[in-house]
């Protein structure tokens, strides 16, 4: 099942083709294209949906749902309905499967939910494009996911490669009609007694922004979700019959990008205001804080260097992607953080398509958030220099330094 709405032709053509791949045979399943678009875009999306199931004799449909609920939970729901087969594998339409994804999915019974992992892959070689490749490979693939998964986490199935049968769908009562459809369900199936299971196997690839205008959507999207999720869910997962382990990691999982955003937009602050005092340490309080942080980050970036290491990466060149990674988040803290509060207060987010694809070359979005956090240091460390605060100063030039090379880094021309 692939929902899509407002998507390009192409993006959707090539969606279709990939099926071509799978080691499964073309008679035992079907592919639904589950579209919210207007009547005109439907039409097309319906000609090369029936010309591509003619021409390679799999089964492929496109339905156009009419109405309903606001967000993809509802028009997965709306789908599933009209599935012929019991089990159901619900994917985004830039996922690329495995070509073993329809047996793996295959074997789920009525209590698990199958989470195939994701991996990511770029359509643009952007140098933000690279940057966010390692990430998504080695933070989100080995450490959210795989590393989860050997410990004998709790692991949530979220995005794109989710397989259950109809029954738990039905007994789950459904995705709901959120924008965190995959948290609520995760957050469901774990309470009602279900599993969630990772196979370890090979992960669906899914299109990973190449410019950073897409990118900061992307994550406003997960930060607001994150939120949203805590507010709703945190109280009733804590009362549940999960394990205490089983509590605490989801908690931490849900946790990660509001510590994440909190304390990359916190920190640069704390940075100023000691050296405005003029304390060259910190307080205790803020100097633990600091040294905690600093010892996390060391932690995390040598084991990254390492993994990466064992797939061909220098230890640099591994270290040099996380420093810039780092870079592009505390450039997004102030829209980040924004949509975090928003999540903590709202149900609801304008849902936009992110671009993919070539589409993305002529996408643009204002970047005055950023623009505005580097002109707020700028005056800073004029302000620090017109009377004389010498240790300000220079702590405002290193910010304002990092800040420009990061802008630098988000050029859509680099």
């Amino acid at each position: 099942i692939i929902p899509v709405k407002g998507e390009p032709i192409d993006v959707i053509q090539s969606a279709l083709t990939r099926f071509l791949d799978l080691d499964y045979p073309r008679e035992s399943f079907e592919v639904l294209i589950v579209s919210d678009d207007e009547e005109g875009a439907f039409r097309r999306i319906k000609a090369v949906v029936e010309a591509f199931s003619k021409e390679f004799g799999i089964s492929v449909r496109a339905l156009r749902r009419v109405g309903g609920g606001r967000y993809k939970g509802s028009a997965l729901n709306w789908a599933a309905a009209r599935a012929k087969y019991d089990v159901l594998v619900f994917i985004d339409v830039d996922t690329r499967l495995p070509r073993d994804a329809a047996w793996r999915a295959s074997q789920v019974d009525d209590n698990t939910i199958l989470f195939l992992g994701w991996d990511g892959y770029i359509s643009l070689y952007t140098r933000l494009g690279k940057i966010l490749r390692f990430i998504y490979r080695y933070i989100l693939l080995y450490g959210a996911y795989l590393g989860r998964a050997l410990a004998g986490g709790a692991v949530l199935a979220l995005g794109s490669g989710i397989a259950l049968s109809k029954r738990l769908l039905d007994r789950l009562g459904g995705f709901c009609d959120c924008v965190a459809d995959d948290y609520d369900i995760s957050l469901r199936a774990l309470a009602a007694g279900a599993r969630i299971v990772y196979d370890e196997g090979q992960p669906v690839l899914v299109e990973i922004p190449a410019i950073y205008a897409a990118f900061r959507r992307q994550y406003a999207r997960w930060v607001f979700d994150s939120a949203y999720v805590i507010r709703k869910h945190i109280v009733r997962l804590m009362k549940s019959r999960l394990p205490l382990r089983a509590k605490l990691g989801v908690v931490l999982d849900l946790l990660q990008h509001p510590l994440l955003i909190t304390t990359t937009i916190i920190m640069p602050i704390v940075g100023l205001a000691a050296a405005y005092t003029g304390y060259l340490i910190p307080p205790l309080p803020i100097t633990a804080l600091e040294v905690a942080v600093a010892a996390v980050a060391l932690a995390i970036s040598w084991h990254v260097a390492v993994l990466a290491r064992r797939e061909g990466y220098g230890v640099l060149e591994a270290l040099s992607s996380l420093a810039l990674s780092g870079l592009v988040l505390l450039l997004m803290d102030v829209v980040a953080f924004a949509y975090m509060a928003l999540g903590f207060v709202s149900d609801t987010i304008t849902w936009r398509v992110t671009p993919k694809g070539e589409s993305q070359r002529t996408y643009r979005e204002a970047l005055w958030p950023e623009l505005a956090y580097t002109a707020v240091v700028a005056g800073v460390f004029m302000w620090a220099l017109a009377f004389r605060l010498w240790y300000l100063a220079s702590s405002a030039a290193a910010l304002l330094a990092v800040l420009g090379y990061g802008l630098r880094t988000i050029s859509p021309s680099a």
